[in-house]
């Protein structure tokens, strides 16, 4: 039934958008004119409230006025993307919505609606009685679609300035750009979404917010408050050049506390660009920068600043009976002087272990500096809480602390690994509290605990003054730094890529070479001989057949293929020769036949590529789990052209959930479209400018190339 009421909305916006009207409110008005123009305009909010509003009708209130009372939209108004309905300011400047101690917009399942250029005032977070722009859902079965949040002041909510939520199943909101706006002096939060189920929203951008002095409530212990930014409940959400600042140091919550920018139980969640300072809470946990918390999948904390918290700039952590946490990134972030109170970590890891625990987790290439606040606190640059944790990794991060803080402490000694790193405490000994014992030198550290070593044995790990600029506007190693050119390879090592861009905006090494440890590159590497699109290995029967595909080569004699039982020692299978000078796709490939011999489950390769003048670079290794279904054909997910033309229709086989999402290089949701029962879905490339891609269901992705 709720297919049919939408469908027959769409039909009706279509029949007839000549209706569409523009409504004035002014303070001269009256609420007896017509409203349709500003010599005819209506005076009052209560007048707006008595309406029903058809899509593409705008209600505009005088610029320079300020209204007394609170939006609400009645149920039968709403808009669509193409025909929104519009609730903004007419003139130069903004119109003020003054609230009391009621909520200042309301809405009830209704969307396509846009809210911009107003001012929303409630009477104070200690007076106020509500939340400042609500949008609530509680249909079943429903995906409401559009809602744009623009250039908006909102403040003096007891409640939280702005919230979006649905709390009926996987009913949810899909295209949502809240920008451009500021949720400030509110009670219990700046920005929030929320919904019963995960992944009921989808495809949100939040940009450029300002959210501060939310003050968390002194009031409800049983709830943390006072976070700037959470979001909760999303599948493919981006939040980026935002800031968030002086909030959460009323929060009285002692089982969870207040976070400056950060997101739960999201899919797909990148937080990136942002700047998290001076947020603090009421009790001794949490007040940090950024956070990824229970049952985040598949998300990324990249190129942030946070500075000057009362806890973790950057936070991990699972909560009792969170859903599962899974494959999270942190990376080329930049944490100063956080966990200012209460023994806390610039990079804290906590989990109860629910449902697996944190699980897959990359913090690589961030740059922590820390000293010794005067309040008696003794942070740390990480701090590992607990264990309930699976395959996180630290690596290439500089991690410089003062007058002799730990560098590392850790309650556990399994699940996690460090490799890479520099370490420095201002030329004191080094100190690391690992599960229970302190060591005072890398090496004693390494040999009691396997630490800062590879799989090969290989010791790693630096101890050394990272020789940072004394400037507080750059991170950027200095030409003598060790940190410089020292970084773990790791696609190389790890089959883990880089990223784009570090914290500066500096391109990232190529997979043939080493960059700095720390959150910024050189930004100068030597070009690649050869540009590799992609390497496959697929199983056939009893042999693999390996695909790789260059979109230029220069100079290149041949590919060696090698082969590994355990990812470490490569043999040399055979050679195949490249195509010396080209400037266009060319693709190869190679069958390794009689997989048997190697005896075990799952085979590495690699490529050694070698040029005329004997120059050899390495891809990244790819694996292949030998008879698994998991790995097979069948089940793995293909992408088909790959390279693809522009204009031109992609097919998508093997995924395991009911969506495909296309992602730019930036991490952007450019597409999202429905699988088939088969698995399938065709992916449309049309008007999609040529580039690199990510296509993603679920857990897994791959990468798709447009060629012009």
């Amino acid at each position: 039934m709720t297919k049919i009421i939408l469908f027959s909305l769409f039909v009706f916006a279509l029949v007839y958008p000549s209706s569409a009207a523009t409504y004035y409110i002014s303070a001269r008005g009256n609420d007896t004119n017509a409203g349709t123009s500003i010599t005819t305009a209506w005076r009052s909010i209560s007048r707006v409230n008595s309406a029903t509003f058809r899509p593409g009708d705008k209600i505009l209130f005088e610029a320079g006025q300020t209204f007394n009372g609170s939006i609400y939209l009645q149920a039968a108004s709403f808009g669509t993307p193409n025909l929104p309905l519009v609730v903004s300011t007419y003139g130069a400047g903004r119109a003020t919505i003054s609230s009391g101690t009621a909520f200042g917009f309301f809405a009830e399942n209704n969307a396509g609606i846009e809210l911009r250029r107003l001012n929303f005032e409630g009477s104070g977070r200690l007076t106020n009685a509500a939340s400042g722009v609500v949008f609530y859902l509680d249909t079943p079965n429903t995906n409401l679609r559009h809602l744009r949040l623009d250039s908006l002041n909102v403040s003096g909510y007891q409640k939280t300035g702005i919230t979006i939520s649905s709390w009926k199943g996987k009913s949810g909101y899909t295209d949502v750009r809240i920008t451009n706006s500021q949720v400030f002096a509110n009670g219990e939060n700046g920005l929030t979404s929320a919904s019963q189920d995960l992944a009921a929203h989808r495809n949100w951008y939040v940009g450029n917010i300002k959210a501060y002095e939310n003050s968390g409530r002194a009031d409800m212990p049983n709830k943390h408050t006072g976070s700037g930014i959470v979001l909760s409940g999303i599948d493919g959400a981006l939040v980026e050049n935002c800031e968030a600042y002086n909030n959460g140091w009323l929060n009285a919550c002692t089982d969870g506390g207040p976070v400056g920018i950060w997101g739960w139980c999201c899919n797909n969640l990148v937080i990136q660009k942002c700047e998290s300072h001076h947020n603090s809470s009421g009790t001794a946990i949490d007040g940090g920068g950024f956070d990824l918390d229970g049952g985040c999948t598949n998300s990324v904390l990249q190129y942030n600043y946070s500075h000057d918290n009362g806890g973790p700039g950057y936070l991990l952590a699972q909560y009792p009976g969170a859903p599962p946490m899974t494959d999270l990134i942190v990376r080329y972030n930049v944490s100063k002087n956080d966990a200012r109170r209460d023994h806390q970590g610039a990079i804290a890891i906590w989990s109860t272990g629910s449902n697996g625990g944190i699980q897959r987790a990359v913090i690589h290439n961030n740059t922590v500096l820390l000293s010794r606040p005067a309040n008696g606190s003794y942070p740390r640059a990480v701090s590992i809480l607990s264990d309930g944790i699976s395959e996180v990794s630290l690596r290439n991060n500089v991690l410089k602390t003062s007058d002799g803080l730990p560098v590392v402490t850790s309650r556990t000694s399994t699940g996690v690994r460090l490799q890479g790193n520099l370490y420095w405490s201002d030329s004191r000994a080094l100190s690391v509290q690992w599960n229970g014992t302190t060591y005072t030198d890398l090496a004693s550290w390494r040999n009691a605990t396997g630490q800062e070593k590879l799989a090969n044995g290989r010791a790693t790990g630096i101890y050394a003054d990272p020789e940072l600029p004394s400037a507080t506007s750059t991170y950027q190693p200095l030409p003598t730094s060790p940190a410089r050119g020292a970084g773990l390879n790791l696609q190389a090592e790890f089959n883990l890529s880089h990223g784009p861009r570090d914290f500066a905006g500096n391109p990232t090494p190529p997979m043939s070479a080493a960059g700095n440890i720390g959150a910024l590159e050189t930004g100068v590497f030597a070009p690649l001989p050869v540009t590799l699109v992609s390497f496959t290995a697929e199983q056939q029967g009893t042999a693999a057949l390996l695909r790789w595909s260059t979109a230029t080569e220069k100079n290149n004699a041949y590919f060696a293929v090698e082969s590994s039982r355990d990812g470490q020692t490569f043999t040399a299978l055979n050679l195949v020769s490249g195509y010396g000078n080209s400037a266009r796709l060319q693709t190869y490939q190679y069958t390794d036949q009689n997989l048997a011999r190697y005896a075990t489950n799952t085979v590495y390769y690699r490529l050694r590529q070698v040029d005329l003048d004997e120059k050899t670079t390495y891809s990244p290794v790819v694996t292949l789990s030998v008879n698994s279904a998991a790995n097979s054909v069948a089940n793995s997910l293909q992408v088909l052209p790959n390279p693809a033309v522009a204009g031109t229709t992609v097919a998508v086989k093997g995924a395991d959930r009911a969506s495909i999402q296309l992602f730019n290089v930036r991490g952007q949701l450019v597409e999202t479209v429905a699988v088939g029962a088969n698995g399938t879905a065709t992916l449309p490339v049309a008007g999609l400018p040529a580039g690199i891609y990510i296509v993603r269901s679920g857990a897994q992705s791959t990468r798709l190339v447009i060629a012009n």
